[in-house]
């Protein structure tokens, strides 16, 4: 019995991990609320998942505020392009969808488009998360990633696809089974699909890491950063 609640047990872990990942996608939920800070709130549920969850660095809540307060000016104008882009995109496709001889090209324009603007999105949050960049820059390195690991890149739009349809669910099916969900689908969804996007990101993202200065201890050990690991 001893050992079963040992904190190195594999079963305490797992149930740590899981506990991490419900925290974690609640925290993200209510800073998601207001909207604005959703880019803050998306850059910060990165960090946290690849230090705490894949690193078991740190605290979730005391990583989540500080990446929160450290990056929410260049996240918040990042989100803000993201869904005027996407906004008038959306507004565009309502438009000529059959209104136009040419609605069907067009409408291919507009979802090829929407398309390379997620996949973008699926870089520029992470990205910022890791890196001291302006934000020209950030768009640009998503976008040279976004094409460069295609690969790559498949994989995080299904998980992200993935994730916003987990998180919308309810709204796409509003059954009583459904909404019965809604609570659990809220407290390990985000965090689930965070941690999952850590494997293809994190691989890449070491890729570009510029080595840092090396520290080491009294015995001569070097001192790894949390994402050498």
């Amino acid at each position: 019995m001893e050992r079963f609640f040992n904190a190195d047990n594999g079963v305490m872990r797992a149930l740590s991990k899981v506990f991490d990942i419900g925290w974690l996608s609640l925290i993200y939920v209510v800073f998601c609320i207001p909207l604005i800070t959703i880019g803050a709130a998306t850059t910060s549920l990165y960090y946290v998942s690849a230090k705490v969850l894949r690193r078991g660095r740190s605290y979730v809540w005391t990583e989540f505020w500080r990446s929160f307060k450290q990056n929410f000016a260049p996240a918040t104008l990042i989100w803000v392009v993201f869904a005027a882009v996407f906004g008038l995109l959306f507004f565009n496709f309502t438009i000529v969808n059959n209104q136009s001889e040419y609605g069907g090209y067009l409408i291919g324009v507009y979802l090829a488009l929407a398309l390379i603007v997620l996949c973008i999105m699926s870089y520029a949050f992470c990205v910022l998360s890791r890196f001291s960049m302006k934000i020209v820059q950030i768009f640009r390195f998503s976008l040279f990633c976004a094409f460069r690991h295609f690969a790559h890149t498949l994989v995080l739009v299904v998980i992200l696809l993935a994730g916003i349809t987990g998180i919308f669910l309810p709204l796409l099916f509003p059954s009583p089974v459904v909404q019965s969900l809604v609570p659990m689908i809220l407290a390990f969804v985000p965090g689930t699909a965070a941690f999952l996007y850590t494997f293809p990101m994190e691989h890449l993202l070491k890729k570009y890491t510029p080595e840092s200065e090396p520290r080491y201890t009294e015995d001569g050990e070097r001192i790894l950063e949390w994402y050498e690991e």
